[in-house]
C-alpha cells in the first residue's frame, strides 16, 4: 500500500472509531446493533467514569485476633461491605430469614433503629463468614452480646 492509500484510508477509521460523546471529543468505539436491530455507539470504559474510594484508616494498635478489638473489627467489615451488593443480598437474605426482627430483643430492625451484622460463632475463633453463622441484631443489642454476655441464637421458624 502506498502513502497515498494510506491517507485515503486514514480519516474512514477515524470517523468509524472516534467520535464525540457529550463534551468529549475522540471516544474510541464502534457502532453495533441491539435486539431491535436499532444501531448505538457503544464506547470503550473510560477510566475517569471510575469513582474514587478512599480508604479508612484504621487504628496503629488494632489487632484482628484480639477478643477485646472485635467489636472494632465487626464495625469495620460492615462498612466496607456497606458499599458491596454481593453483601446488600446477603443482607436481605439474612432479614428475610429472621423475619426482620432482631433475634437479642425480637424488635423490628428499620433504617432508624439500624442493624449490625453479627457472627454467632466469632471468626477469631475459627467461625465463618457463611450465613448459618451469622444474624443481624441492632447495634444496642450487639453491644450487650458482646460486653454483658446476652446470646444471640438463629433463630428457627416453622
Amino acid at each position: 500500500m502506498c502513502c497515498e492509500e494510506a491517507r485515503i484510508s486514514a480519516p474512514y477509521s477515524l470517523q468509524k472509531y472516534f467520535a464525540s460523546v457529550g463534551n468529549r471529543n475522540w471516544v474510541f468505539g464502534t457502532t453495533a446493533v441491539n435486539k431491535a436491530g436499532e444501531g448505538y455507539w457503544m464506547e470503550l470504559y473510560s477510566i475517569s467514569d471510575t469513582l474514587i474510594r478512599r480508604h479508612k484508616k484504621v487504628r496503629a494498635d488494632y489487632h484482628p485476633f484480639d477478643p477485646a478489638q472485635e467489636m472494632c473489627g465487626e464495625k469495620l467489615r460492615q462498612e466496607r461491605m456497606a458499599d458491596r451488593m454481593s453483601y446488600r443480598k446477603q443482607w436481605a437474605k439474612l432479614y428475610v430469614s429472621q423475619r426482620g426482627l432482631c433475634v437479642v430483643c425480637q424488635g423490628e430492625l428499620t433504617d432508624e433503629t439500624g442493624w449490625d451484622d453479627h457472627h454467632i460463632e466469632p471468626r477469631i475463633l475459627g467461625g465463618s463468614d457463611a450465613l448459618g453463622n451469622r444474624v443481624l441484631l441492632h447495634p444496642d443489642c450487639h453491644v450487650q452480646v458482646h460486653h454483658y454476655g446476652k446470646s444471640a441464637v438463629k433463630p428457627v421458624f416453622e
